[in-house]
């Protein structure tokens, strides 16, 4: 987690900022001080060993913390999102 899996720069442990620490289990954001890409990762320290996962992500700590206290999106939010795509009422482009 030393190196940016983007630019291959390492970057300091000071890139790394844990937004949630429980039962050996941190989330993690690190930035990288290079290119200013994030990465959200989440980190188990077990007796097993440590395991991590990690994904590529424009969000930044605030953005994370605050969609995680917002609540999961229901099966009617889904489907008209889904409706709105399939009728092409809504544009990414």
């Amino acid at each position: 987690m030393n190196q940016c899996p983007l630019c291959k720069q390492q970057h300091t442990p000071e890139a790394a900022n844990i937004l949630l620490e429980k039962n050996g289990t941190h989330l993690v954001h690190i930035t990288c001080p290079f290119c200013h890409n994030a990465i959200l990762a989440v980190i188990v320290v077990s007796p097993m060993g440590l395991s991590s996962v990690g994904m590529i992500t424009d969000l930044q700590p605030a953005d994370v913390l605050r969609l995680r206290a917002s609540g999961a999106i229901s099966e009617t939010e889904l489907l008209n999102f889904h409706t709105l795509l399939k009728n092409k009422q809504i544009k990414f482009f």
